[in-house]
């Protein structure tokens, strides 16, 4: 029997070339956590998780090093679900920093499965239920920059058609309903009829400008309107966007349990489930809500990070499509992941390599390593 010996984490920390910005938000620099568990017969399983700002990703760091990554030395790494019940009590002594503590089980439940990938010899895709292969690929866009005016979205939707992608999930609720219907007609109009189009709010609107947008753009064909209400009373008010506005309504990335996940579906607040794995407790938590979501007919998306995400979401049937940045916000998917997967013609063909498929550039690692 094979057991864990070590556990390395390392900090990756990109400053981006501008400040990237939703309605509630902002991200000047790209955060990552690289975790590689090693074993007594050799194997490494590594993965990177994070997104957010450089104070979350300190404290993430301080937990794994100080209480979580002690917990799984000298286990059976194949044994991920009663490592990761006992990784997850832990959060329980965190109700300050739960998000924090709930990232840390994620990281090391990554690194657990691609090493159960590296094992069974098959990608992680293949051996969650193998779907597909290949998944629509959208960009996050739409970002809020000073002076930028109606055309120059559209101009960022030609960018991302000759990029080879699919769509994009377009940030709104940062101005005005009526402002930000026209920034989003401008995308419509310049990218044509068959692009993908999201809008995300980020839980920036009260329910009367959320329906206002929506009723602004109801011949716009939007796929979906994503969180796009107040936090303080969201699920009630999804659920009347969902019986109202005529707009199917994603949720789920604010999550951190599959609980919270479960009551989005009880409450018939959503139509698509967008839980970030890295944010929710990592795969072993976000497989358990798909399949539920797929009992209350209810499809699955994956806020960002496509290293993990493509894998996921070509796993289980009621998946979606891969989100990614532009290579300016990311520029760990498109410089520093060696080995991912291809995207063309509006797919992401996904690596066909054992776990998650994939390393990391060793001189980017060191140029942004952060500690």
């Amino acid at each position: 029997m094979a057991t864990i010996t070590d556990i390395e984490f390392i900090w990756i920390r990109i400053p981006l070339a501008h400040d990237f910005r939703g309605s509630v938000y902002h991200v000047p620099e790209k955060n990552a956590i690289i975790t590689r568990i090693r074993t007594s017969d050799g194997l490494v399983g590594e993965c990177m998780n994070g997104e957010g700002g450089a104070d979350v990703h300190a404290h993430i760091l301080h937990f794994l090093q100080t209480e979580f990554a002690p917990l799984l030395i000298g286990e059976d790494p194949s044994e991920i679900e009663r490592l990761w019940a006992k990784l997850w009590r832990r959060t329980d002594l965190h109700s300050w920093r739960r998000r924090e503590a709930v990232r840390a089980v994620a990281c090391l439940d990554s690194a657990l499965w691609d090493l159960k990938g590296k094992t069974a010899g098959l990608p992680l895709h293949v051996l969650w239920g193998g779907a597909r292969s290949s998944l629509p690929i959208l960009a996050i866009g739409g970002q809020y920059r000073d002076g930028s005016a109606e055309l120059d979205y559209g101009h960022e939707m030609e960018e991302y058609l000759a990029l080879g992608l699919a769509g994009c999930k377009f940030k709104v609720a940062g101005r005005t309903p009526e402002i930000d219907s026209k920034r989003t007609r401008a995308a419509r109009k310049a990218a044509g009829d068959d692009f993908i189009i999201c809008a995300d709010a980020n839980r920036g609107w009260s329910k009367r400008d959320a329906l206002a947008y929506a009723q602004l753009v109801h011949d716009v064909n939007l796929r979906w309107l994503e969180e796009p209400c107040f936090w303080e009373n969201d699920r009630e008010d999804m659920a009347a966007m969902r019986a109202t506005s005529g707009l199917p309504i994603c949720s789920g990335q604010s999550e951190i349990t599959a609980q919270g996940c479960r009551d989005l579906m009880v409450s018939g607040a959503i139509d698509i489930c967008n839980i970030d794995a890295s944010w929710g407790g990592g795969p072993t938590a976000w497989l358990r809500i798909a399949k539920m979501a797929a009992a209350f007919g209810v499809e699955m998306a994956h806020h960002g990070e496509p290293l993990v995400g493509a894998h996921l979401l070509a796993a289980v049937d009621n998946g979606t499509y891969l989100e990614t940045h532009h290579p300016d916000r990311d520029p760990v998917f498109h410089q520093m992941v060696v080995g991912r997967g291809t995207i063309a013609n509006g797919y992401y063909t996904l690596p066909d390599a054992p776990g998650w498929g994939v390393t990391f550039d060793p001189a980017m690692v060191a140029k942004y390593r952060a500690n």
